[in-house]
Formats: structure tokens, C-alpha cells, sequence
């Protein structure tokens, strides 16, 4: 059984009605200086729900020690989780905080949760006062040498570094689609809507030769510029979500290294 251990519970107004959500997170609306669930899955919580008000009400907010917490999934001891967001009326489980998620970890779970909806038993933690759009995240180079022409998966985008031999000829290489995007940057913590997420990478030509890499759409996608990058040379693009369908990459320029 999950157990709790209070060391700071504060009051706030409901801003909404919250009578569903005991042992949810929530956050401190900025307008209106009342509780209320995620908005978006880039939303800092303020802590834990420990009853549960109507709109209007007052409810308990564990901002320190440990409490129980409704779970999203299964969740092991040491998780650190971040407030799940699905929809308006699905928001505030525990979710485990991967990918970039960890920037917004509010907890660490102590005693585990089996499936989603049951209780497990936090630490609250932080919140780390960050800014949550900062170009700042891991970084994982990808060294490709295949000797034709390759789809690029989207973690291969998403860590930023493409080094690519054509390794004999031109190469055309595709860019994941709009689809498997969304879904990588959902795995990494990015729920909700993706309108106007986006995120640069490198492609870098390692040709021993005069071969060139062209970077062609994948599925929902717009390449905006020169998509060429020739021997010796790497070239930025900026990948930007238009909405669900839909994604457009500029091209932002190359240099010889």
C-alpha cells in the first residue's frame, strides 16, 4: 500500500473542477493564480492534488515530501515522472519523465505502481527552474557508411549529427515522415499537440570523392532550400512541425569543414 509523509501542504481555489482527480499532478495557472490540470505536456506541475475540489474550491497541495500519486502505466521504483498529458480530461498521472522529459520531472517514485490508475508513492522533487523551449538537450551522432541510399530514422535526426560517407556515388537520403516524428518526439516527452515543435541537425558530408548527399521528403514533408551538401561540406536544417500531418525543413545554410 502506498503510504505518505507530508512535510509542506498549501491551499489554493480550484480553477476548475477537480473532483476526479485526488493524487493527480497540477499546476499553478500563471493568469489566474489558481490549480488546475496540464494544459500541454510541457507544463511544470506545482505539485499533488490531495483531495478533491470542485471549481471554486479550495484544495491541498503537497509541494514537499512524499505522497501518493496516480500512475499512467507501471512504474518502477527510482522512475522520475512528469505529469502526463492526453487530453482535457486526461491529464496529471504520473508518467515516466524520458527523453527531454527529465526537464520536467517533479518526482521519483519509492514504492512502484503495477498498471495505470493505481497508486504509487513519490518523492517530490524540484522543480528545476529552467526554461522548458532551451536549445539545450543530448546530443548523439550517427556515422553512416552504406553504399546506397538511406532513410534516416527520426532519433537519428533528433541527435542532431548525421556523418555520412556516400561511400561511391550521389546519394538520395530520406528524411523520416511527418508520422514517425511525432511519435519520437512524443517517446521523448513532446505530447499533445507538436504544432510549432522544432529542433536542428547537422548532415556532414565524409566523402573521400566528389559525391553528394541530397536530403529528399519523406512522407507529410516540405524541404525549403537547397537540400544538396556536397563533399567536405556540412549543411544546418531546421525541422519544424506546421501540425500532425504536416512538417517543413529549411535548409539554413552550409560551410565547408
Amino acid at each position: 500500500m502506498s503510504t505518505e509523509n507530508a512535510v509542506l501542504r498549501l491551499s489554493f481555489q480550484a480553477a476548475e473542477d477537480l473532483s476526479n482527480y485526488q493524487y493527480h499532478f497540477v499546476v499553478l495557472d500563471p493568469t489566474t493564480g489558481k490549480i488546475r490540470l496540464p494544459d500541454s505536456k510541457n507544463e511544470r506541475a506545482l505539485g499533488i492534488l490531495q483531495d478533491a475540489p470542485t471549481s471554486g474550491q479550495a484544495g491541498s497541495v503537497m509541494l514537499i515530501g512524499k505522497s501518493k500519486l496516480v500512475a499512467a502505466s507501471a512504474l518502477g521504483p527510482g522512475t522520475f515522472v512528469k505529469p502526463e498529458y492526453v487530453s482535457a480530461a486526461d491529464a496529471g498521472k504520473a508518467e515516466a519523465a524520458v527523453g527531454d522529459g527529465w526537464k520536467l520531472a517533479r518526482a521519483r517514485v519509492l514504492e512502484p505502481a503495477q498498471a495505470e490508475d493505481e497508486l504509487c508513492a513519490v518523492e517530490l522533487i524540484g522543480p528545476i527552474p529552467y526554461d522548458p523551449q532551451t536549445p539545450i538537450g543530448r546530443s548523439s551522432v550517427s556515422t553512416i557508411n552504406t553504399a546506397g541510399d538511406v532513410a534516416y530514422t527520426a532519433a537519428q535526426l533528433l541527435g542532431g549529427l548525421i556523418i555520412r560517407d556516400p561511400n561511391g556515388a550521389n546519394r538520395s537520403d530520406q528524411t523520416p515522415s511527418v508520422a514517425q516524428m511525432a511519435a519520437a518526439l512524443a517517446e521523448a516527452g513532446y505530447g499533445g499537440s507538436v504544432a510549432g515543435l522544432s529542433f536542428e541537425f547537422v548532415i556532414r558530408n565524409a566523402a573521400d570523392a566528389a559525391e553528394t548527399i541530397t536530403l529528399t521528403a519523406g512522407s507529410g514533408i516540405t524541404i525549403s532550400g537547397t537540400a544538396s551538401v556536397a563533399q567536405n561540406n556540412s549543411r544546418r536544417f531546421l525541422w519544424v512541425m506546421n501540425d500532425e500531418s504536416t512538417a517543413t525543413i529549411y535548409s539554413l545554410g552550409a560551410g565547408v569543414h
